[in-house]
């Protein structure tokens, strides 16, 4: 079976390397950058966990996981970032402030009427009051989708969307090329089953929740995202932008990502954090 997943793997992705910027245009587009955090949802499936906004909730050693991804793109020298909140806001602006305390600066966006309009929106309502400003591209990342062992992370999303801009691309996503099936993978022949592989990867890439914008693509979420219905972005503007040969993918180890959505997920966070 690993042959067969080898085989698929090699079908699904393939990935090309290209020359590094210069130190001096890594800079120069860091302050052309907004990080984007995505802090406003309901945070439904991490009720078994808690009912605090999993954004703003504190681990045994006293810090969220909002902290974790500001200290990680503040650490490689980022400056600038949006907080689009909603639910339990002030929570997350109690913890952040104004951003002073890790030296940068903090705008906070929130769902009009207070009332959530879903990632789309949100976005929208950004770019929109200027947390995002017209002339940055944005980083975009889900608080809750946790990058671990990468120091360098914010820097490889650059170097990378850097190279795709250069060829006309409007959007990156990141992505792992393969991950963890939670059950007995089988080959079956005519009924019979032909091979098992006990927990295997599945080989199909997957976005880890970072997207990389252009700014020649904010007309679009003006265009196609209202204030009225609770859409995902990715799950409108992907495939348009794939339809259109316009989106890039970078890809990162699969165990650099943690999907922290519910107990079990939360407590692999603890453990690769060491706090359990």
């Amino acid at each position: 079976m690993k042959k067969d997943l080898n085989e698929l793997k090699n079908k699904l992705s393939s990935f090309s390397n290209h020359k590094k910027i210069t130190k001096e245009e890594l800079n120069n587009l860091k302050e052309k950058t907004t990080v984007v955090f995505m802090a406003g949802g309901l945070s439904s499936r991490f009720s078994e966990v808690s009912n605090t906004q999993k954004s703003a909730f504190q681990l045994p050693n006293g810090e969220s996981m909002i902290e974790i991804a500001l200290k990680m793109y503040a650490k490689n020298g980022f400056k600038k970032f949006a907080v689009l909140v909603s639910y339990q806001a002030d929570e997350i602006i109690k913890i952040l402030g104004n951003g002073e305390n890790y030296n940068v600066s903090i705008k906070y966006s929130h769902d009009p009427k207070g009332s959530p309009v879903g990632k789309g929106g949100a976005l929208r309502n950004a770019i929109e009051n200027g947390s995002i400003s017209d002339q940055d591209i944005s980083i975009i990342q889900n608080t809750d989708d946790v990058i671990l062992g990468i120091d360098n992370f914010p820097e490889i999303l650059l170097n990378n969307f850097s190279y795709a801009m250069k060829e006309n691309y409007e959007a990156m996503v990141v992505v792992v090329t393969e991950t963890p099936y939670e059950f007995s993978g089988m080959k079956i022949v005519k009924n019979q089953v032909t091979d098992i592989e006990m927990y295997p990867k599945v080989p199909i890439p997957a976005h880890v929740g970072v997207t990389v914008v252009s700014q020649k693509l904010y007309p679009k979420f003006v265009e196609l995202f209202t204030y009225e219905e609770k859409t995902d972005f990715e799950k409108v503007l992907f495939p348009i932008l794939t339809n259109e040969k316009k989106l890039y993918a970078v890809e990162i180890p699969e165990d650099s990502w943690i999907a922290v959505n519910n107990l079990k997920s939360y407590n692999k966070l603890l453990k690769r954090l060491q706090l359990s």
